[in-house]
C-alpha cells in the first residue's frame, strides 16, 4: 500500500468523522496525500499555511476555490482547464457553504486520489526537471 493510502486510512480510523477541519489541516493533508505534489504548488500551500490563522475553519466553498486556484497555477494548466475551473466555481456559488469535517473532507480526498492514480515520486520529479 502506498504511503498516501496508509495515511488516508489512518486518518479515516483515528479522527472522528464529525471533527471540524481547519484550513491549515486541510492544506497539510492535501500535500501529505499527494493530491498536491507539484513543488511550486506545495510551496504556495506552505506559504498560505503560515499566513492563515491556525483556527480558521475549512469550508466547502473554500476547498473548491483552493483547488481551482491550484489548477489555474499548475504549470501544465491550459485554457480549457482554466475555463472548466471558472465554470465550476461559477456554478458552485448557488450551493450553500458548509464547514468541512473529516467525514466530508476525507471522502473528497479519496476520490481525488483515485482520479489521478499515479503519483510521481520525488526522484521522478527531479529527473523530469533535469530534462
Amino acid at each position: 500500500m502506498h504511503e498516501e493510502k496508509k495515511f488516508l486510512a489512518l486518518l479515516q480510523v483515528t479522527v472522528p468523522p464529525d471533527t471540524a477541519l481547519t484550513v491549515n489541516s486541510e492544506l497539510k493533508i492535501l500535500v501529505m496525500l499527494g493530491i498536491v505534489s507539484n513543488p511550486e504548488l506545495v510551496s504556495s500551500i506552505e506559504i498560505a499555511g503560515t499566513l492563515i490563522p491556525p483556527s480558521t475553519p475549512a469550508t466547502l466553498h473554500g476547498l473548491i476555490v483552493l483547488l481551482g486556484n491550484l489548477i489555474k497555477k499548475h504549470p501544465k494548466a491550459t485554457k480549457a482547464h482554466n475555463d472548466a475551473v471558472a465554470n465550476l466555481i461559477k456554478n458552485f456559488t448557488d450551493v450553500p457553504d458548509a464547514v468541512l469535517t473529516y467525514g466530508t473532507f476525507l471522502p473528497i480526498c479519496e476520490a481525488l486520489m483515485k482520479a489521478v492514480p499515479h503519483k510521481f515520486t520525488k526522484a521522478e520529479i527531479e529527473a523530469a526537471e533535469k530534462k
